[in-house]
């Protein structure tokens, strides 16, 4: 071999060494799904956002694979009001009405120009009050259940895999509707339509055996093709006792806007290993397929071995 070929063999060989030093950084530190290496410390947060470029039609919505007629996008209502925006007035009204219910059962308050609607679930179904100067009204709204449909599970195969554990997720929707009394003249309705999104997550050992079984529920009160009214979310969760849940956080977002979210994120630790485990359960005005959210789940091995350090 000459010189000029030997200097071009070194050169290969370098280029060579390069890509599978970044491949294998790729593989441990970048991608989520693999453990990053000894002595790394991972974040508490996993921020997530979902935005898709789909124009929203009422055909790839849930409401017409539902039958659903599709409602009137021209028929406009005020923006919803939160309790500790109206407080006052809400408990006056309330108070009126013979009422009583904590906050959370709150939904909001509607105000017109002469009127105020007020919506308050005291259990499963919905009450609404009706302000018209000084009368006021209380009708029990019938929840009326428009379609239900679940996917995934534990049985499904619809599996992500790790080198040390297995993740499955089951999803399901359920939509209602309730038929708003306007104020008058007429005797006028607009629907509002909830929401109810459930994903059953498994974070389980190769073998088969739970580490934790988390289940996040979200409620989004939607005026069709206007915007998201209100976003309320639960979330329980069994975990195995070799295990301890470290830093688990609910945040809402995107009330009165086209999209509201929920985002759960818990991390767990076990000895010196962690689990970073994230949803993101969306619903936009439209309430298209589409809204899917997202997830994510990190492992890393802790520098700090004790508590939820690190």
């Amino acid at each position: 071999m000459n010189l000029s070929d030997r200097r071009l063999w070194e050169k290969i060989v370098v280029a060579v060494s390069c890509v599978i030093i970044l491949s294998w950084i790729a593989l441990f530190v970048i991608n989520p799904e693999h453990r990053i290496v000894v002595g790394t410390c991972g974040s508490d947060s996993s921020p997530m956002n979902y935005s898709s470029d789909l124009q929203p039609t009422f055909e790839e919505s849930y409401l017409h694979e539902f039958g659903e007629p599709e409602p009137d996008r021209n028929l406009t209502l005020p923006p919803l009001m939160r309790y500790r925006e109206k407080q006052p007035i809400i408990d006056t009204m309330m108070t009126r009405a013979g009422i009583t219910v904590a906050p959370d059962a709150v939904i909001g308050l509607y105000e017109f120009p002469d009127a105020r609607i007020l919506l308050v679930r005291p259990n499963s179904g919905m009450v609404e009050l009706l302000e018209t100067h000084d009368k006021i009204q209380a009708f029990n709204l019938a929840v009326v259940l428009v379609g239900n449909r679940t996917t995934g599970g534990y049985d499904s195969r619809e599996w992500i895999l790790t080198e040390d554990y297995n993740f499955s997720s089951e999803n399901t929707i359920a939509i209602d509707r309730v038929d708003l009394v306007l104020p008058p003249p007429g005797n006028a309705t607009a629907p509002l339509y909830i929401v109810n999104k459930t994903e059953v997550n498994r974070i389980l050992y190769p073998d088969g055996r739970s580490i934790a079984l988390i289940t996040s529920t979200s409620t989004f009160y939607v005026r069709y093709g206007q915007r998201v009214e209100r976003v309320i979310g639960t979330a329980e969760m069994t975990l195995d006792p070799a295990w301890k849940q470290c830093s688990p956080r609910l945040e809402i977002s995107g009330e009165g806007s086209r999209q509201g979210g929920l985002q759960h994120t818990v991390k767990f630790a076990r000895g010196a290993d962690r689990i970073l485990w994230s949803n993101l359960i969306i619903s936009g005005a439209d309430i298209q397929w589409s809204d899917t959210g997202d997830g994510s789940t990190s492992e890393w091995v802790s520098s700090d071995r004790t508590g939820c350090s690190c």
